[in-house]
């Protein structure tokens, strides 16, 4: 896949993708806490928003496997955190922060790639690197280094698994599910699956 300038298309989808998303994070925090006081009798509370976590990467994600452009999975996760925090996020400032970690967490594993792989490999190393970078930023941030190593370790561990289900599989699910559709089909991932059903024809 050769990559391009960045058009304007681009840009609309992005802004398109950054607001949706924004509104999935808010609303997944809500259930995030919802399924922390849930676990809370159980002493898993820790793990409730680890479970879901891999959703806060897949704004990053699901650009970069429409679009297929160096920076897309940075920009649109930066976005997607620039909107939640006009939506009404508490968090302040941080809230973009996060975006800004996570998204170049996933920008370096496209970039690892060349920026020619987009398949669920690449979709769910991005997520693994947004976990990654995040988790070093919350262990000064919310203290995490002061846990237990079996607790910090256990915790990563299910925020990796998040990061595949959400970032990776349910993410490239999402971006094949609109390119049938043809909602997409002026994009990269629209153009890849236009040549693969003329290849089809061809072979029958």
């Amino acid at each position: 896949m050769k990559t391009g300038k960045w058009e304007l298309k681009d840009i609309i989808m992005m802004a398109i993708l950054g607001v949706i998303f924004s509104a999935i994070y808010l609303a997944i925090f809500d259930f995030g806490m919802v399924l922390s006081t849930a676990m809370a009798p159980t002493g898993l509370s820790n793990y409730a928003f680890e479970i879901i976590y891999g959703v806060w990467f897949m704004a990053s994600t699901v650009a970069a496997y429409i679009i297929r452009k160096p920076g897309a999975a940075f920009v649109c996760e930066v976005l997607a955190s620039i909107v939640e925090l006009m939506m009404g996020n508490s968090g302040g400032l941080t809230v973009v922060l996060t975006g800004v970690i996570q998204g170049a967490g996933a920008e370096l594993a496209f970039a690892l790639f060349r920026y020619k792989k987009w398949d669920l490999l690449s979709m769910t190393l991005a997520g693994i690197f947004s976990a990654v970078f995040i988790f070093c930023y919350e262990l000064f941030y919310l203290d995490y280094i002061h846990l237990a190593p079996v607790m910090l370790i256990t915790q990563l561990l299910v925020r990796f698994v998040s990061a595949f289900v959400f970032a990776g599989l349910v993410a490239k699910l999402a971006g094949d599910g609109l390119a049938k559709t043809g909602v997409v089909k002026s994009y990269a991932i629209g153009q890849v699956n236009k040549a693969a059903a003329v290849y089809d024809e061809e072979e029958n």
